[in-house]
């Protein structure tokens, strides 16, 4: 601020967004965003408009703090003044809304993106994917997955894992393995953890014929299960009297070793 004041005061030159930014984002990372806001006030009385950048960052300082009524004002002023939020400051939102319990407002800032054709993008919804499992509404979630692809909407394989690793943790094994179906399908590979821990769990509810389609299709796929599950795997089995997969299990791990 020293430097700021002699700036203008000694130097007479005129601080442009760039520099009042600067300041806007050192204040909110410093847990000091009501002075970031009177900065961002006080550019607006010396005649330099704000532009979406200084809003964004003001923004973000808000949405850690969980200040949501005021990040909201700030969406608000912004379109007051002409300005198009951009994809950033939606999704700082909008994830600021699914952490604060308020999903359906959540939803309805998508609906005003699309509306304002402001494009989402795979942060927007991971962020929406990650909001609505930790709300319970995984079903939500799993028809976005569904959906999003045929409206030309690339998800990644964070998107996945996000709802896969949910259904694993809440014992949705039956979901799981219908989600972990589409994501192959789609040539996407659930995290190495993820992997082990669903198969492992389908072992041990009982469900050896799915574990076993699993593994080998993620095998396919490049994926090595850790030694244990191997082990786990051919017990299940053997417990079910189902010798001839058995046989088959411990040709797979032979040739996987080899290879």
């Amino acid at each position: 601020m020293d430097l700021f004041e002699e700036m203008i005061s000694k130097d007479q030159i005129l601080p442009d967004v760039l520099t009042y930014n600067i300041l806007i984002n050192g204040f909110c990372r410093g847990g000091k965003v009501d002075r970031a806001r009177k900065i961002l006030d006080f550019m607006k009385s010396k005649g330099c408009n704000p532009n979406v950048f200084n809003y964004s960052a003001l923004m973000n300082g808000f949405c850690k703090e969980e200040r949501l009524e005021e990040a909201k004002e700030l969406l608000d002023e912004m379109k007051s003044f002409g300005i198009k939020p951009d994809t950033v400051v939606y999704t700082t939102l909008i994830d600021c809304y699914f952490r604060t319990g308020r999903v359906d407002e959540a939803i309805e800032l998508l609906k005003e993106m699309k509306e304002r054709r402001c494009k989402a993008d795979t942060v927007t919804f991971n962020v929406i994917l990650g909001g609505l499992c930790r709300e319970g509404r995984i079903e939500d979630a799993l028809e976005m997955l569904d959906k999003l692809p045929y409206e030309g909407i690339y998800l990644n394989k964070g998107s996945y894992r996000i709802v896969l690793n949910s259904l694993c943790q809440k014992g949705e094994l039956n979901k799981a393995k219908e989600l972990l179906r589409l994501m192959m399908g789609r040539g996407f590979v659930p995290h190495y953890a993820t992997s082990n821990q669903l198969l492992v769990s389908l072992c041990e509810a009982g469900m050896a014929d799915d574990a076993i389609m699993a593994l080998f299709g993620l095998v396919e796929m490049g994926f090595k299960p850790l030694p244990d599950s191997w082990t786990l795997f051919v017990e299940s089995i053997c417990r079910e009297r189902k010798l001839l997969p058995a046989f088959e299990l411990l040709d797979e791990l032979v040739n996987e070793e080899f290879d």
